[in-house]
């Protein structure tokens, strides 16, 4: 009797783990970071290439909480193409997936200083369960593992200005449903189609500051609309911290730090204010920001997220070429 009601407790956790698993897709609190993991349009938009590394560990202190681990790139192919690439490891608990999309994208350029660029994602997700690590013997439930691929796709566009982005996307688009066991359904969960609205601007405040202020809207049927409000300060050009709000959720500290002309590197920390808080110690996400080569001069100035720090020389460069 003990074993029957066991099992029954962990396909109850199971079943509830793999559902939110499934309606839940990468979402860093540096988001500007690597916005081409949910929108494909992005790609390309800072003019060169640009590899991404990131680290994210959720509910510290928590076994078997949340952990994700991305490695991204992508950059512009010519005037109006950009190409991307994104492999993504998600794992909780005995849940593990990992998403591995290329992107696309084609810009056309509305006036001299802006940029609009629509993109499409192609990939799929590789889902496995590891029922060998809840441990539980003489049960043919848990007797081997799961694993099975997932197809997916997504969409997106892009606008920006040296100053302002907007951007609207959708990930998920072929709703697909997780597996089911033979002679016992573990569990129906299906990956929803996501939506994800940002915009985001840059003021300057004097010489040597600037406020970018941006928020992030995340909507999935059957879970509350998810809201990030943002707002960071720039010094120089090479210091970055800042204040982030997911409401109801989260208040998260964020800090960035160019090392050099190429590389950035960022910290985050979310302290939890849901009821979640009083079962771990929030979470924390690394990143790592490398650009590739120079910028090409064949696109528009990059939106100032995204831009190194030749890209006012290329813009100089093409200003006098213009003026001459």
């Amino acid at each position: 009797m003990k074993n029957i009601v066991k099992n029954i407790v962990f396909v109850i956790a199971l079943c509830t783990t793999i559902q939110s698993f499934g309606q839940q897709d990468p979402l860093y609190t540096q988001y500007y970071n690597n916005f081409s993991l949910i929108n494909p349009a992005y790609s390309g938009s800072h003019g060169l290439f640009t590899a991404t590394a990131n680290i994210r560990s959720q509910w510290a202190g928590e076994a078997g909480g949340p952990e994700t681990q991305t490695l991204s790139l992508h950059g512009p192919t010519g005037k109006n193409v950009g190409l991307g690439l994104s492999i993504v490891n998600d794992e909780v608990y005995v849940l593990s997936e990992t998403h591995v999309y290329a992107d696309f994208s084609y810009s056309i350029y509305p006036t001299e200083n802006s940029t609009l660029a629509f993109g499409l994602k192609a990939g799929g997700s590789f889902l496995n369960v590891d029922l060998l690590k809840l441990g539980i013997e003489n049960d043919n439930l848990f007797s081997e593992n799961l694993n099975e691929f997932n197809p997916n796709i997504g969409a997106g566009a892009f606008y920006y200005t040296d100053r302002f982005y907007a951007s609207l996307s959708t990930v998920n688009i072929l709703q697909t449903k997780h597996y089911n066991k033979n002679n016992a359904v573990v569990s129906s969960a299906t990956d929803e189609m996501i939506f994800y609205l940002s915009s985001g601007y840059v003021f300057d405040l004097g010489e040597s500051f600037k406020l970018r202020p941006s928020f992030m809207l995340r909507g999935v049927n059957g879970s509350p609309l998810s809201t990030d409000i943002s707002a960071s300060i720039l010094w120089l050009d090479k210091l970055e911290f800042g204040i982030s709000h997911r409401i109801d959720e989260s208040i998260s500290g964020l800090f960035q730090l160019r090392l050099t002309d190429n590389l950035k590197i960022g910290y985050t920390y979310d302290a939890i204010t849901s009821e979640l808080s009083n079962y771990n110690n929030g979470s924390h996400e690394f990143s790592i920001i490398l650009n590739l080569g120079k910028e090409s001069s064949n696109r528009k100035p990059p939106f100032y997220w995204m831009k190194s720090k030749n890209s006012e020389e290329i813009q100089k460069i093409e200003e006098q070429d213009i003026e001459n």
